[in-house]
């Protein structure tokens, strides 16, 4: 597991850890930024974070621009606010904004590539394993009852043995589809030897970085993934119905078909038009040339408007300085969090920003947490933390308190 990590670290290119936050005065502007956080110990930010401030305002005048009209630079601002945000996605991840395209969501995004490799026609396979994105799973079980060979490798121990992941992938795989950190118990996946065995048998790697977008640096060059997607409503601190798909360069309309075709026809006939062109076809269409020819059409203007203003307030504090805010959180929890009661299932050395446990008593740890007006996650026999840039150690205090 260490040689893993370390592998895995190093592939991701993180730089050391960064410094702490400059000053206390720092960690409360960035709490205050999020109103719900001075109200409850919010600790949940894998399923869904609150909204800040700053992602309001950027709605509010896309809102501002459809009530009021386009004066006042309120069109510019949408204007801008659209084009920015693909580029500063793409920055994030070390992608260049022509491969990305703007999705509805994380799963919209995999299905795009799932559609576009044409791997049941091809009579090809999918790999994927149980610590993938449940809806995911969900959805590649439907394709197998339709026919498809899917492929699911099952966790031991709750992390994903690299010679299972080998084991199943053969010359007819197409794709082998992960979740980088799984949303289960922050598990992530070695995506670079993943990648490596998947590309030497000619499959291509989907990615699902939801639970890592925002929270922890990501190139997705170095990790050797062909596609990925996010929503933006976790650690991107965005909204839900718009997110983002990374396709590599090479693969736009070649491996990956394009199969949702959007823009418009032009028609070149009367009496459409006072006169026809001879040398243009009746129906004039031109596919885009980059990954917005898989975008869906239209686009959550709203969600990608406070997305432009989220973006900016993270860029100014720094991926890897919140990644470090967010680990001391994550770590304080792992080490004094009693085993005896709370057993962890998150694998040990990861750097990750999740952490799960199994509590002895489930019906009071919920009592306790709502007692204590906490928010985490509580399902079935796990209890999920997830700590975010808003959080503090008064929080882990707190949680602490409660739960010991």
């Amino acid at each position: 597991m260490a040689m893993i990590r370390r592998q895995f670290l190093a592939a991701m290119g993180l730089a050391p850890a960064a410094a702490s936050a400059n000053s206390s005065a720092g960690e409360t502007a960035w709490r205050e930024a999020f109103p719900r956080a001075l109200k409850q110990v919010y600790l949940d930010a894998a399923a869904h974070c609150p909204l800040s401030r700053h992602t309001a305002a950027g709605i509010q005048r896309y809102l501002d621009f459809h009530t009021y009209g386009p004066g006042d630079g309120r069109g510019e601002y949408v204007d801008e606010a659209m084009r920015q945000a693909r580029g500063m996605f793409a920055r994030m991840i070390n992608a260049t904004p022509s491969e990305i395209a703007l999705v509805q969501c994380t799963k919209g995004g995999e299905n795009v590539v799932v559609n576009g490799l044409d791997i049941q026609g091809s009579g090809g396979n999918v790999v994927t394993n149980d610590l993938h994105y449940a809806g995911s799973i969900h959805s590649y079980i439907g394709r197998r009852r339709h026919g498809m060979d899917v492929r699911i490798v099952k966790a031991r121990d709750w992390a994903i043995d690299l010679n299972d992941m080998d084991a199943a992938i053969d010359g007819k795989t197409r794709l082998v589809a992960i979740t980088l950190v799984s949303n289960v118990n922050g598990h992530i996946e070695n995506a670079a030897a993943i990648s490596e065995m998947a590309h030497a048998r000619g499959a291509y790697v989907y990615a699902d970085i939801i639970q890592a977008a925002g929270v922890m640096p990501i190139d997705v060059k170095a990790l050797g993934v062909d596609f990925a997607a996010c929503s933006n409503y976790k650690w991107l601190q965005g909204v839900r119905g718009a997110g983002y798909l990374y396709v590599r360069q090479e693969l736009q309309g070649k491996a990956l078909k394009d199969l949702l075709y959007p823009g418009y026809v032009v028609f070149n006939y009367r009496p459409w038009v006072a006169s026809a062109d001879a040398s243009k076809d009746e129906f004039g269409y031109r596919t885009p040339e980059d990954a917005q020819r898989y975008e869906p059409g239209n686009h959550n203007y709203a969600g990608y408007a406070g997305q432009y203003e989220t973006f900016k307030f993270m860029e100014s504090i720094g991926i890897e300085k919140m990644f470090d805010h967010t680990m001391k959180l994550v770590n304080r929890i792992r080490k004094e969090l009693p085993e005896s009661r709370y057993r962890p299932i998150t694998p040990p050395g990861l750097k990750t920003p999740v952490v799960t446990f199994m509590p002895a008593d489930m019906d009071d740890a919920k009592a306790r947490v709502a007692r204590a007006n906490i928010q985490l996650t509580l399902i079935g026999n796990r209890m999920r933390i997830s700590p975010a840039i808003f959080n503090t150690e008064n929080d882990v205090d707190r949680l602490l308190e409660a739960l010991t």
